[in-house]
């Protein structure tokens, strides 16, 4: 009886062993470093397509064809709304023109 409750337990032993050796053997060839990246791709919903989310942000910059130059001759500066499209181009929508 004993013997059977040895074998029990040496057959437990070995079968649980194995498993977890082989584990850390895979875990230590396939180790993956995450990096975080700074990106304004949709995750998952792409899958596989570059896809930009529009995020406006404010800008200033000139816009003499929008706005006109003033009396210097200088181009007069307007309010933009800039972001990326979803084909990921950069995209500067007109809010308003400055003072000349």
């Amino acid at each position: 009886m004993k013997r059977i409750l040895v074998y029990i337990a040496l057959i437990a032993l070995g079968s649980y062993g194995f498993p977890a050796a082989a584990e850390e053997d895979f875990e230590e060839d396939f180790e993956i470093e995450y990096v975080r990246q700074e990106s304004l791709e949709i995750p998952g919903l792409s899958a596989g397509c570059h896809v930009c989310e529009w995020r406006p942000k404010l800008n200033q910059k000139p816009a003499a064809e929008q706005c006109g130059v003033n009396d210097a001759g200088d181009p007069i500066i307007g309010l933009f709304e800039c972001g990326f499209s979803q084909d990921c181009e950069r995209v500067c929508n007109l809010l308003s023109c400055g003072e000349s």
